[in-house]
């Protein structure tokens, strides 16, 4: 079962398609949403328990339970570190007390959500001396567990900065201070690995600084980066805006006519649905309590007055952006005395789900159609579901993928499709069986009661497509540095294989027996026919054929021998390769 688990959650993940292709298609689905600029102040109305007045305590939000969660940070009695979560829907606070060690009391660490596993992590900060660590919470099992000690990665720092790349399935962080100084480094944590690597360019950097934020901006693939202190090194507060090539590790600095007074120590989101940074307050030669955002379409920063319950002037507040609720929320700071408030900021209107141009695509091949009933798809686009991203599952009584997700749905010709992860810009679905002996169906995306224009892809009987790597009769993962022998049996997994015999429902998980296609089943290796040991639905997953094939006795050892299967009809896509010893 170890190949079926780790091909299922590749499948859940955005990663099924190969970088270059998924980045194309991410660029393709860029766009600007009609949307109203009105914006209004409000204060959150909670009642009970709540944190203790404090600031420099981050927060981040958890898009499955509906909750912002919040770790240490420093209040009258010192460093603190507590965990508390505050429910979007009851508006209430409530203290946990989790399993394991926590991380030591600290302020000015960062706190970012990891959405494929439902985290929150915590790294460095500052409480009895600096720190350099790394931790998770897992809201599931409600356990802390150290992801990364002191040693594993860049030096201990406090007034970091932290996004949650979620392209790459990381964390990066940048620049930070010591008592040894400012940094000006960059550095990624692989959430799949726990593991540290340096990506700092070796070019153009921001000045060393602390006391700033940033902010992960998918449509560009880019971190932006805005302000801080660089006491000893330059301006504090500073007032310029950066942006960091995620893919290329490359630092460019924006420059505009307009920007806000320079500042440190402020509450900075970016509005995914406007596509916006926004930045509030901070400490500049005054305490503020203007509100600014910056459009990367129009490289344009403007200062914007919105509505309502204007906060007070205050500093050393933190922030997050709740996709479902279309709002910034901001905890805390010092506004002439330490606060426990929330402040919200939301947006007028509800946004409008579009699908990219030609952002409908095969999750292994990246192809467009046509699509085969009973295939996986990924739509690419905007307003698609919520910003951090639901994988789903089977349901443990029907064994059956969800319809609604995240306040998420698809209609493909008015059938609600099964869905495997819904998110801002991307959805993966599967094709209903329902659309056998269709030439063509419309497909539209529904999100928070508003639904997307419908686009028309063709439908065929068959349309095979291999996810892009073979697995060796050990089940490990083919390669050339670990090649298969000739004769041996490889596994292939394939989607887009068509309806079954017996008829599968959409959605439901493959168990004994597994259902092999309608249509004749052939895999061609090194122009070589290969005997099929098995071919039917791959245990634990739905829509998605494992094929067991015999390499070819006599086939010659070669790095890239090329793999075609067809289905019916239907042949999978070019590119596709075995390594034979």
């Amino acid at each position: 079962m170890g190949v079926h688990q780790e091909f299922r959650n590749l499948v859940l993940r955005r990663r099924l398609v190969a970088q270059a292709v998924l980045s194309t298609i991410f660029l393709a689905g860029s766009m600007a949403h009609a949307q109203s600029n009105s914006l209004l102040w409000s204060r959150a109305n909670s009642s009970g328990a709540a944190p203790s007045p404090r600031e420099d305590a981050p927060i981040a939000f958890d898009t499955a339970g509906r909750e912002l969660f919040l770790f240490g940070g420093l209040d009258a009695s010192g460093d603190r570190n507590d965990l508390w979560a505050y429910s979007i829907d009851n508006q209430q606070w409530r203290e946990i007390n989790p399993l394991g060690q926590p991380p030591s009391s600290r302020h000015g660490h960062t706190v970012t959500f990891d959405p494929v596993r439902r985290r929150i992590i915590v790294i460095a900060g500052m409480g009895q001396g600096f720190f350099g660590d790394a931790w998770a919470y897992d809201i599931q099992t409600n356990a802390w567990n150290l992801l990364a000690p002191e040693s594993a990665g860049p030096l201990p720092r406090y007034g970091l900065s932290a996004i949650y790349d979620s392209k790459r399935d990381r964390i990066v962080i940048s620049h930070g201070f010591t008592t040894e100084g400012r940094f000006d480094d960059t550095w990624a944590l692989d959430l799949a690995t726990s593991s540290w690597s340096e990506i700092s360019p070796a070019g153009v950097r921001p000045l060393r600084r602390c006391l700033h934020h940033a902010v992960y901006v998918p449509q560009n693939d880019q971190m932006f980066l805005y302000g801080g202190c660089s006491s000893g090194y330059g301006p504090c507060p500073q007032g310029d805006l950066w942006s960091f090539d995620l893919a290329k590790n490359q630092w460019t600095e924006i420059v505009t006519a307009v920007q806000p007074p320079p500042r440190e120590r402020y509450g900075m989101v970016f509005d995914d649905h406007r596509e916006k940074l926004v930045l509030f307050g901070g400490l500049g030669a005054l305490v503020l309590n203007d509100t600014w955002e910056y459009d990367p379409a129009s490289v344009a920063w403007t200062q914007i007055a919105p509505a309502g319950d204007i906060p007070e002037p205050r500093y050393r507040l933190e922030a997050t952006f709740v996709s479902d609720a279309n709002t910034a929320f901001f905890f805390g700071g010092d506004a002439g005395g330490l606060t426990n408030d929330l402040l919200l900021l939301s947006a007028n209107g509800p946004a409008i789900p579009k699908i990219a141009a030609g952002g409908i695509v095969d999750v292994f091949s990246g192809a467009g159609g046509p699509f085969a009933p009973g295939e996986i798809v990924a739509i690419y686009g905007g307003s698609l579901g919520p910003s951090a991203g639901i994988a789903s599952v089977f349901d443990p009584v029907t064994a059956t993928l969800p319809t609604t997700l995240g306040n998420a749905s698809v209609d493909v010709n008015g059938v609600s499709a099964a869905l495997f992860f819904v998110s801002y810009r991307q959805t993966n679905l599967q094709i209903p069986y329902e659309m056998a002996g269709l030439t063509q169906a419309n497909i539209s995306v529904h999100y928070g009661g508003v639904s997307s224009v419908s686009q028309t892809v063709q439908i065929a009987p068959t349309a095979p497509r291999l996810y892009p790597g073979a697995f060796n009769q050990d089940g490990t993962l083919n390669s050339t540095g670990n090649p298969a022998d000739a004769g041996s049996i490889i596994v292939l997994f394939a989607t887009g294989q068509g309806v079954t015999n017996p008829a599968t429902p959409t959605g439901k998980m493959a168990i004994a027996p597994y259902a092999p296609p309608v249509g004749a089943v052939r895999v061609s290796i090194g122009g070589q026919d290969a005997e099929i040991v098995f071919s039917g639905l791959a245990p634990g997953t739905a829509g998605v054929m494992q094929v067991n094939a015999r390499l070819p006795v006599g086939i010659s050892g070669n790095a890239a021998v090329p793999v075609l299967l067809t289905v019916g009809d239907g042949a999978s896509q070019n590119g596709v390769a075995v390594a034979v010893r």
